[in-house]
């Protein structure tokens, strides 16, 4: 049934005059009943009674008013939603993040994404890169935040940088280190590193940065994609701790930085990745431009 016919209908029912509701509209009196003769035809049954003193509903138009309001009242509930979809201020984001950016990138970016009382759920996936990558493929999460060096398929995912994450090296408030400030390579082998997964080739451009001879050369004693546990351990240990800078210089634990020579701690290239072919939501595009723009910032102060 044509909305705007019922439109015309629920004004003419209100103004009870043809030339009052036509104005009312913005259509000529002429325009506004041929709309009213052409909903009664296609109903079949007569809606108003012409009378001298104005129009009085009739039985079937009665029934109709009550439908019609329902009908024109979710018709403006749905195009309320629509605008606010265009808007990015309403429907369902889903945002996964790989370990480094969960702690670098993530919570400035949900803050900046607060919903200004808009009907909009954003749902977080926190986890290494190949289960955020199956949830891109189970359309779970709009799109995620992770190292594309990490990626085994590039070709099937769009992406775009967001930013670099530097790494630092830390241990606990009363290591043997911590008088001196300085680790070299030689402390790395001794103590053992704790950092989070890496694939084979990071693994190897890792080790070679850092100055190890191989990657079977590389100390790496603990892996943990949870940097909280990560530090944790770290704090009750002799384990050095390779993890995202700026991110526990006030952390309960009071991990302490140290300066590290002979090599260079590993950088976190940080995209953000979707299904390549699909396109994302106007909030989903507003998010990845967030996080861009929190990840030059964090880029900046490296």
């Amino acid at each position: 049934m044509d909305l705007k016919r019922l439109n015309h209908f629920m004004t003419l029912a209100e103004e009870r005059r043809f030339a009052a509701a036509a104005q009312r509209v913005h259509l000529s009196t002429a325009a506004f009943s041929r709309s009213i003769q052409s909903l009664e035809d296609s109903v079949g049954m007569r809606l108003f009674d012409r009378l001298p003193q104005g129009t009085v509903l009739t039985r079937a138009g009665e029934v109709l008013r009550r439908r019609a309001a329902a009908l024109l009242a979710e018709s403006r509930s749905l195009a309320h939603e629509i605008d606010l979809l265009k808007s990015g201020g309403a429907g369902e984001l889903g945002i996964g993040a790989a370990p480094v950016p969960a702690v670098t990138l993530l919570p400035s970016l949900l803050a900046k994404l607060r919903p200004d009382g808009a009907k909009r759920v954003t749902k977080v996936r926190v986890g290494n890169l190949g289960q955020l990558l199956d949830r891109l493929e189970l359309e779970e999460i709009d799109f995620c935040l992770g190292d594309p060096r990490l990626l085994v398929d590039a070709e099937r995912y769009e992406m775009v940088p967001v930013g670099l994450q530097s790494s630092s090296l830390y241990c606990r408030p009363g290591h043997d280190l911590r008088a001196r400030g300085v680790a070299n390579v030689a402390a790395l082998r001794h103590y053992g590193l704790a950092l989070s997964a890496l694939n084979a080739p990071l693994r190897a451009r890792f080790s070679e940065d850092m100055g190890f001879d191989s990657p079977a050369d590389f100390p790496q004693v603990l892996e943990c994609d949870d940097f909280g546990m990560l530090a944790r351990i770290v704090a009750d240990s002799d384990l050095l701790g390779v993890l995202p800078s700026r991110c526990w210089h006030a952390d309960a634990t009071h991990l302490q930085p140290l300066q590290f020579e002979g090599g260079t701690l590993p950088l976190v290239r940080v995209h953000a990745l979707w299904l390549q072919g699909h396109s994302l939501s106007p909030v989903a595009q507003r998010a990845v431009a967030l996080a861009q723009e929190i990840g030059a910032t964090l880029s900046e102060q490296r």
